[in-house]
């Protein structure tokens, strides 16, 4: 199944391009000799005024295979850049030269205009066969398996580029191919979905430390011991609205350590779906092509369902958000 950077995530896809895209003598930005362009086996960092000696690996086969491709793909945008340069001259040359004979005026407007559309197709057909370009539409499977493992990142985002991984090995019919890139586009929603959850997850931390549940109930206790103690009625007004206020604080407490576990629990939930979902998919590799079709609308089904359920926690977690300012 054919994968472009323009199906998965951003923000993958970006690192993705920022290793794959790189010039290729530092291809996968991963410290690797490749061949002639590092005859050394080490190179050098100098940071805080300190020089640090780094020693590169070699390239696995996955490596090798996406450097390679690099390369092939470098050498056609220099062919395609060279082409651009040169046939719209020649070709509005002589066009213009045909017409210059008859009328030198029209000609020379001919030439140029053969030349400057000419050109401009030239810098479009050079662009479409840049690096970043190509990825957009198709990365290989042996750029997958290089790239990936280089990345850093969390456990839901590793599960799905697992999930990648496999996609782009299934062969599967157009109707199951279909399913799947939908499904793969709901992936990309639940992922997003689970970066979602951990912003709000660090944002209801730190009230969670502000709102301590066992202080402020101590406090509570405290507030209502020094009531009993007090026979002013001034005095006993103005403890009593705070033993309110410290009880409406530890209503919120206890509402954002709901919330918090509410993400924790739902956070847990997206990984298992994509774990499901990453099993399913490797089903996927020894089922025949009606059961193929199937499969794919089950995965579509089961990534719906957990993108549901993380909407309506999400709207939980927002309710209890609201009460920040209490």
């Amino acid at each position: 199944m054919r994968i472009g950077l323009d199906e998965i995530d951003p923000r993958i896809g970006e690192a993705i391009t920022d290793r794959l895209s790189a010039p290729l003598n530092e291809f996968l930005r991963d410290n690797i000799r490749w061949g002639t362009f590092q005859a050394l086996p080490i190179s050098w960092e100098v940071k805080g005024g300190s020089m640090k000696v780094k020693r590169r690996r070699d390239p696995n086969e996955d490596e090798k295979f996406a450097h390679a491709l690099r390369r092939r793909r470098d050498e056609q945008v220099s062919m395609r850049a060279l082409g651009a340069a040169f046939l719209p001259s020649v070709a509005g040359t002589a066009v213009g030269w045909a017409i210059a004979s008859g009328t030198p005026a029209a000609g020379l407007l001919a030439g140029l205009s053969v030349w400057a559309m000419g050109t401009g197709v030239g810098v479009w057909w050079t662009r479409k066969a840049t690096p970043r370009e190509r990825l957009r539409s198709q990365v290989q499977l042996e750029e997958l398996r290089a790239v990936l493992p280089l990345l850093t990142l969390t456990r839901a985002e590793r599960i799905y580029c697992d999930a990648l991984l496999l996609l782009s090995r299934t062969d599967a019919t157009p109707e199951a191919e279909t399913t799947l890139r939908v499904a793969l586009r709901q992936l990309n929603d639940l992922l997003s979905d689970s970066r979602q959850l951990e912003h709000r997850r660090a944002t209801l931390l730190p009230l969670l430390g502000q709102h301590s549940i066992s202080e402020l109930e101590a406090e509570f206790k405290a507030l209502g011991t020094r009531l009993d103690q007090v026979t002013d009625n001034v005095t006993r007004n103005l403890i009593q609205q705070s033993l309110q206020m410290c009880s409406t604080r530890i209503e919120n407490a206890r509402a954002f350590a709901q919330g918090l576990e509410r993400l924790n629990a739902q956070q847990e939930a997206i990984v298992h779906t994509l774990s499901s979902a990453l099993s399913a998919m490797a089903r996927l590799q020894i089922l025949s092509n009606p059961q193929t079709e199937v499969a794919a609308h089950e995965i579509a089904e089961t990534v719906a369902s957990m993108s549901r359920q993380t909407r309506s926690v999400e709207q939980a977690v927002e309710e209890v958000m609201s009460l920040r300012g209490q």
